[in-house]
């Protein structure tokens, strides 16, 4: 194998491959990154077994060949050097990369068939959409995996709506966008996919297209496929918990005033052992007062309001609603009944965007 190609495309599309690529002592060869020249194109093929990446671009091949290595050493090199053109190219059991030299894997059980047809097309999507969504939702995530059907973004297909559903059992986040599905269908994509997906399409500038094969879904962009397996356990019944709601009590906050107070006490709220991030919230006449305290601080930020409904005190956390607050873009609502029952927080003019979050025990 022998080719040549641009240093900085070599180095993006390293630095991709190595947020999929893990360590696998079961099978070594699948934390390798499999590089084929062929003809005037190079593909670029990785997988960690539940997440499938192939990237293909042109280059000058001066040889055809395959070869499987891992990146990671590699990639640290390249990005000192100053050519403009890398040249990599094999001979035996070695890769050759400018002036150094790296060990190959032996590529006779690299998995086969990583790129699978899409049975049907479910969306087309812009990146920055498709981004933006993950993003506005993924915080409330559960991150651990102990518990695999809230590690995930749920994704709604619809013909009229695409909306992306994430909680982690103390709150949940509800986000409707006017992208459109051919098909209608629901899918759990776990955390994990979602955060590598992001990082892939954050600066792309053509559609995506989302597909499916199976328990697969399949990502594809410009030369670019990108495959993760779904999570097929079931994810909780949200629709109870968005519909239906009445409230008593609504408070509408300046969003810049009331973010900036939110960041405030979290500063202190994060250091107390007793309740970590938990903040007393008392909404009294036309103002909220935001309290927490530690071993270390105490901090107390008044806040006006718009209050309909009787004066009342919860505790929340506080970093969880901050979380929230930093993706609007307006004013902020936060209705609820009482200390003990649960919290629906948004924002003006967008009943599209909802955050539904539990109380923590209030304490005097």
């Amino acid at each position: 194998m022998n080719f040549n190609i641009r240093k900085n495309d070599l180095v993006e599309i390293f630095s991709e491959f190595i947020n999929i690529l893990k360590d696998n002592p079961v099978k070594p060869i699948i934390s390798g990154l499999k590089i084929e020249s062929n003809n005037g194109k190079v593909t670029f093929t990785g997988t960690n077994l539940d997440i499938n990446y192939i990237k293909t671009i042109e280059c000058e091949t001066l040889e055809n060949g395959v070869v499987i290595f891992k990146p990671n050493l590699a990639l640290e090199y390249i990005k000192l050097l100053d050519d403009e053109v890398i040249t990599l190219s094999s001979k035996n059991d070695i890769l050759s990369i400018h002036l150094a030299e790296f060990t190959l894997l032996f590529n006779d059980n690299f998995p086969e068939n990583l790129k699978l047809p899409a049975v049907e097309d479910i969306a087309k999507i812009s990146p920055q959409d498709l981004y933006k969504s993950f993003e506005k939702t993924k915080f409330s995530v559960a991150p651990s995996t102990e518990n695999l059907a809230i590690n995930c973004i749920r994704i709604l297909f619809r013909d009229d709506r695409i909306s992306f559903v994430s909680t982690d059992s103390y709150r949940l986040t509800y986000l409707k966008t006017d992208n459109t599905a051919f098909l209608n269908k629901d899918f759990s994509i776990p955390l994990e996919s979602v955060n590598i997906l992001c990082k892939l399409i954050k600066d792309l500038n053509e559609d995506i297209t989302i597909s499916l094969n199976g328990e697969n879904l399949i990502f594809t962009w410009n030369n670019t496929y990108f495959l993760t397996k779904v999570t097929t356990l079931p994810f909780p019944n949200f629709d109870a918990i968005l519909c239906g709601n009445s409230f008593s009590k609504e408070m509408e906050f300046n969003y810049n005033d009331f973010k900036s107070s939110l960041k405030k006490v979290l500063t202190v709220a994060r250091t107390s052992n007793e309740s970590k991030n938990g903040a007393i919230l008392d909404f009294k006449g036309k103002k909220l007062s935001i309290s927490a305290s530690s071993g270390k601080a105490k901090i107390n930020q008044k806040v006006d309001m718009i209050k309909i409904g009787e004066d009342f005190k919860c505790s929340l956390n506080i970093k969880f609603l901050f979380e929230f607050v930093e993706n609007l873009n307006n004013n902020v609502f936060i209705k609820g009944n009482s200390s003990s029952a649960m919290f629906e927080i948004t924002e003006r003019d967008n009943s599209s965007y909802k955050y539904i979050l539990m109380p923590l025990a209030l304490r005097d």
